[in-house]
């Protein structure tokens, strides 16, 4: 099956679901679909951002033999009948040739196979409904009122708990059974993203939203620590990162310590708290007007003020990848998926060695306990109207047999290398430890300051409060600072979370 290039998907439209609005677009920053094997793109504003498009084309890799044996050897246990093809609503889609497939594949055959009705996906276990820029909730929406609802759709905590609160996604917790020991670890991180007391998400990938890449060369010859191991030395904080921009801009003309589309993002969560959270109870708490967040702010700020931050507008309001790699920028900030993304291409290309290449979690605050790093979950949410029950527990099943069967990860592991040139360090730190919820050595903070609104508060549109208050200080000097704009919609945020409290009874 050809592979489809993940389209652009990340401002989140104003749309109505079932009566009420919604957050639209891309359902977030991060890709899933098996993290082993799979790569993927921003399903922000990356690719449209790249000054070197001509990296962004998807390359396609077919069946794995060593992956086909391993998910050969693996039966599922509990008696499910998935007889209909599942239907993803995404503005992203994998090739079927990674373990979790072939698992399903060699257990339940394939739905409806051969149905000519499905076209290009007559032999495919899941069906790709796409969307364009902007536009995933709209269709949603429309799919859900139409009595033609998708089944699955891909959840990220950027529009949640709005998501439930207009009721587009089913409860998980009479669908999924977590009890098994492949749910470790995910199990109770499922249990954190709950609204009135139900589960949404069966967080099959747990992941870091913003990874800091750098080239350890470029740190050499300007006479810079590897942030690497200042973080293993519990060291690599605000501080650190300042006074790195600082000594690298005087290394030449146009020197910059970061790039990237979420370094405030990055910053912000790092300070240990999430600007909107939610307590124990599932009460949403506006933590805005805290010390550690105002202080977060100030960073941000003096990496605006001191010319630390590589000016978009220098690059038509684009980050600048060619700037990266020639060793002007000292850091990227992307996803996790850059390196199966555009950047081993870029290795490649440019003729970088892999061993150079590598990352570290944002700098956190110094004051703060263990190290907090901004999180984000990815899973397969149930839509409103599916009842494709079935298909779903399978697939689901199938997606946690391939991460927890040691034969499947050594295949998916042996894939990865091949196809994207991973090292055996990075590969390592970034799903065995950074991304694996029983082994992280990192703090997880989750935000809800794009889903916690009723009206106004949501999206990534670039025109919401939020984006007033986080991103526009950063991107342009000229703007409301953070203290400003936070005061500016105080009383929009502050209206929306209190209704959606009510709501619960708070």
């Amino acid at each position: 099956m050809k592979k489809i290039n993940k389209l652009l998907a990340g401002a989140l439209a104003m749309a109505t679901v079932i009566g009420a609005g919604s957050c639209g677009g891309g359902g977030g920053r991060t890709q899933g679909g098996g993290d082993s094997a799979n790569g993927g793109g921003d399903a922000a504003q990356t690719t449209a951002a790249t000054t070197t498009t001509e990296l962004t084309t998807a390359e396609t890799f077919g069946q794995n033999e060593g992956v086909q044996d391993a998910a050969s050897n693996i039966a599922v246990e509990e008696e499910l009948h998935p007889e209909k093809k599942l239907i993803f609503l995404s503005a992203w889609y994998n090739e079927e040739n990674t373990a979790e497939y072939e698992i399903f594949r060699q257990n339940y055959g394939i739905p409806e196979e051969g149905e000519a009705s499905y076209g290009d996906y007559k032999d495919a276990i899941i069906v790709w409904s796409s969307y364009a820029y902007g536009t995933g909730y709209d269709k949603l929406a429309q799919m859900v009122a139409s009595g033609d609802s998708p089944d699955m759709f891909e959840f990220t905590t950027l529009c949640f708990p709005y998501t439930a609160y207009r009721n587009m996604f089913q409860p998980i917790d009479d669908v999924i059974d977590m009890s098994g020991p492949e749910w470790d670890g995910y199990r109770e991180i499922s249990a954190q993203i709950k609204w009135n007391g139900k589960m949404y998400c069966p967080v099959n990938q747990f992941r870091v939203e913003d990874l800091w890449y750098y080239r350890r060369s470029i740190l050499e010859e300007a006479g810079l620590p590897d942030p690497y191991q200042l973080f293993l030395d519990g060291e690599w904080d605000w501080d650190h990162m300042l006074d790195m921009g600082k000594q690298f801009q005087q290394t030449g003309e146009n020197k910059y310590l970061v790039d990237g589309w979420y370094i405030q993002s990055s910053i912000m969560n790092s300070a240990g708290i999430p600007m909107i959270g939610m307590d124990d109870s599932g009460k949403i708490v506006n933590n805005l007007y805290t010390p550690e967040i105002e202080r977060a702010a100030q960073v941000i700020r003096t990496l605006c003020e001191q010319n630390y931050r590589y000016p978009l507008v220098e690059n038509g309001w684009s980050v600048n990848d060619k700037a990266w790699l020639a060793g002007d920028t000292l850091f990227m900030t992307q996803g996790d998926w850059w390196w199966q993304g555009d950047l081993y291409k870029y290795m490649k290309k440019v003729g970088i060695e892999n061993d150079d290449v590598f990352f570290v979690p944002g700098p956190k605050n110094p004051n703060a306990e263990g190290h907090p790093c901004n999180y984000d979950v990815f899973g397969y949410a149930l839509c409103a109207g599916s009842t494709n029950l079935d298909s779903y527990r399978a697939w689901n099943k199938c997606l946690m047999l391939a991460k927890t069967d040691e034969s499947t990860i050594a295949a998916g592991r042996a894939q990865a290398f091949e196809n994207y040139n991973w090292t055996d360090e990075a590969y390592d730190l970034l799903w065995n430890v950074f991304e694996n919820p029983s082994a992280t050595t990192l703090t997880p903070v989750f935000d809800f300051s794009y889903g916690a609104g009723t009206d106004g508060i949501h999206g990534t549109s670039g025109d919401t409060p939020m984006d007033h208050i986080m991103k526009a200080p950063i991107n342009d000097m000229s703007e409301p600072s953070f203290e400003q704009a936070r005061e500016e919609y105080a009383n929009v945020i502050n209206t929306n979370i209190d209704e959606m409290n009510a709501s619960l009874g708070f």
